[in-house]
């Protein structure tokens, strides 16, 4: 028995020092993850409702846990004198999709944001997409090539990643007399929004849809591009199947 209290007390100490760890790791990690306000209702509100001042109220949360239709709490004063299209519970978020948006849509623009209404190629892609979606859009343009001497050598299709994180702000509906199929609205810095409608009118755009809030694959010199080349180098060290007249059972 005295040989053994040793080792008992051996193993509590080494369980209260993986408790103590465990501690101060989950207590940095709550510390050093970044927070973010969002605008969520203070009492049950039901669709066809004004939202008022006194209405919503702001909701922190952490960044990773940050819904794609999430409103921020620096962009509430969106919400006020718009139409509540279904109810939201008490507490539960006010997403973007929730409100009609009756007035200027200009209330949704960000701080040093510009809204750029571009045509895109995808249509399945575009009727799936809501307000609030990150994409990231993706150019296929014809560029001039040239040979070793300098000579012009015609043009070549590349693809490649024109603006990797971008923001929706709305799919237009449409209306009587315009045809809105395929149209986005998305928001971008000035820069970069002139960039876009530069781009709109050389290349075909595509969006695809990210993951909300993924960190990943933020530099557009990430993925590359891909040019006629890329198909070649694919096939240049496959063996060609030769299919017999006859196939084997």
């Amino acid at each position: 028995m005295k040989n053994s209290i040793p080792l008992i007390l051996a193993v509590l100490l080494g369980l209260a020092a993986v408790f103590a760890v465990s501690r101060i790791i989950s207590t940095n990690t709550a510390a050093t993850e970044e927070k973010v306000k969002v605008v969520a209702a203070t009492r049950d509100l039901a669709a066809g409702e004004v939202i008022a001042e006194g209405f919503f109220m702001p909701r922190e949360i952490p960044l990773s846990a940050l819904p794609a239709q999430a409103i921020r709490w620096n962009r509430s004063s969106m919400i006020v004198g718009q139409k509540l299209k279904q109810p939201v519970q008490k507490g539960n978020y006010i997403f973007i999709q929730d409100v009609g948006l009756s007035q200027g849509m200009s209330n949704v623009v960000g701080e040093g944001e510009w809204a750029v209404a571009i045509q895109i190629a995808d249509r399945a892609m575009a009727s799936l997409l809501q307000s609030g979606d990150e994409v990231a859009i993706i150019g296929t343009f014809k560029l001039d090539t040239r040979a070793a001497n300098g000579v012009p050598a015609g043009k070549k299709d590349v693809t490649m990643v024109l603006f990797p994180k971008v923001r929706v702000m709305e799919v237009p509906a449409a209306k009587r007399g315009q045809n809105m199929e395929g149209v986005i609205i998305v928001l971008l810095p000035p820069q970069q929004a002139q960039a876009l409608i530069a781009a709109s009118r050389v290349a075909e755009l595509t969006p695809v849809l990210r993951r909300g809030n993924d960190p990943t694959a933020l530099n557009r010199m990430d993925a590359g591009m891909v040019t006629p080349e890329t198909f070649s180098s694919m096939v240049n060290d496959l063996e060609v199947v030769k299919i017999p007249q006859i196939p084997k059972k």
